[in-house]
């Protein structure tokens, strides 16, 4: 799948990449220096095939839709890793478009205000460089016209890592932990991340979006959990 740039974007040859040519993430093959992925690896991860599955959610309080691309399967946690951790930026905009091939109809005109991605505390995003959750946001906004809001939701306190925490334990550590800073005018809004595993944060978010007068409230990830199948 090769996902087309913006209109008047060219790309400028670095002549490093005559000695050093970009290289698959997945396998290591030669790719075209605006790719991530080589065509065969990106038909690896497997999608989930489950569109909207929020009854199949653990934590969904605040959550009027969930929907998720693929199953956090070897292929999607080696991009997804390189993705949040390896600098890889540029891995946004072909996950995005991995994404919309497969749930694009989610994002017909009309159905959400903007794109708000799912913030990250200052410290981590610091140390990162960036939030993958915005860069993946803002591919999402080049490739469907939507806008993306990255200043309406702040995380404002640092919590643990979720990982290895119970259902209970990802609900209470999340609790309170992000602020609104625009309030809402009954607008629909698209939370966007990488990857779900129980909603809990999902959930957190799209509780404050609602008390501070937005409407309905979906999120849309790159991937989810096989603990949730």
């Amino acid at each position: 799948m090769a996902v087309s740039l913006a209109p008047g974007f060219t790309h400028r040859l670095n002549p490093l990449q005559l000695l050093f040519p970009p290289l698959c993430l997945i396998c290591g093959a030669a790719v075209d220096a605006v790719e991530a992925l080589c065509s065969t690896c990106e038909l690896q991860p497997e999608p989930t095939i489950l569109g909207q599955w929020r009854g199949r959610t653990a934590v969904r309080d605040a959550l009027d839709e969930v929907w998720t691309a693929f199953w956090f399967d070897e292929a999607m946690r080696e991009l997804i890793h390189n993705f949040k951790y390896g600098g890889y930026r540029r891995l946004g905009r072909p996950l995005a478009g991995m994404a919309l091939e497969k749930i694009g109809g989610l994002l017909r005109p009309g159905r959400f205000s903007c794109l708000v991605p799912v913030p990250l505390h200052r410290v981590k995003r610091r140390a990162r460089g960036y939030n993958q959750a915005a860069v993946l946001a803002t591919s999402l906004g080049a490739l469907t016209g939507l806008p993306v809001e990255s200043g309406w939701l702040l995380r404002r306190d640092w919590t643990r890592s979720q990982t290895g925490l119970s259902v209970p334990e990802r609900r209470a550590n999340v609790t309170g932990c992000f602020q609104v800073i625009r309030e809402g005018a009954g607008e629909d809004i698209l939370l966007v991340d990488d990857v779900i595993t129980t909603g809990a944060t999902a959930s957190a978010c799209a509780q404050v979006l609602k008390e501070a007068g937005y409407g309905r409230i979906a999120v849309l990830t790159l991937a989810a959990s096989r603990k949730e199948e």
